[in-house]
């Protein structure tokens, strides 16, 4: 189960649920930024190997197994060493910074969770509907729950988060 932060103040639950979407782009950009160049090595060390299968004998060696006289051979070879160890070097290089930036942001996403789960249904089903729910806009939550002022849309949110406080 990932962590919650707790919160004690409420523009600071309200700007936790207003910030949810952009969390969720965040930690999408997040993790392509970490798989990409790994994707773009692993596609060239896949092609590598299939470049290696191609070759059907490495040609004249020197009868005790060590040396190849194909020189193409033996650049896919080196080349097929030199990606395995620059995929390890990335991972080694990159994995505690994607951790730490998929906790952070994680951790802040099972924070408005947390308190989507504390919240009765009807309640829940407002902030949805309101903060999470990308489908309705501002209006068509006003006519759903029969709000006619703006403000008391607002109202109605911060008592809901106000009674979880």
């Amino acid at each position: 189960m990932t962590r919650h932060n707790t919160i004690y103040t409420l523009p600071v639950l309200r700007n936790e649920f207003r910030a949810l979407r952009d969390l969720k782009r965040e930690r999408k950009t997040i993790i392509k930024g970490y798989t990409l160049p790994l994707k773009t090595l692993g596609d060239k060390l896949y092609k590598t190997k299939q470049d290696l299968e191609k070759i059907k004998s490495p040609g004249i060696s020197d009868g005790l197994g060590g040396f190849v006289k194909d020189d193409n051979y033996n650049y896919l070879i080196q080349y097929k060493d030199e990606l395995k160890d620059e995929i390890q070097r990335y991972i080694w290089i990159n994995y505690s910074k994607y951790w730490e930036d998929m906790c952070e942001c994680n951790a802040r996403i099972a924070t408005v969770y947390y308190y989507l789960g504390k919240m009765n249904a009807m309640d829940r089903k407002f902030i949805e509907d309101f903060y999470i729910n990308e489908k309705l806009n501002k209006r068509e939550v006003m006519e759903r729950y029969n709000i006619l002022n703006p403000k008391s849309l607002y109202r109605k949110a911060d008592n809901i988060f106000r009674k979880l406080l």
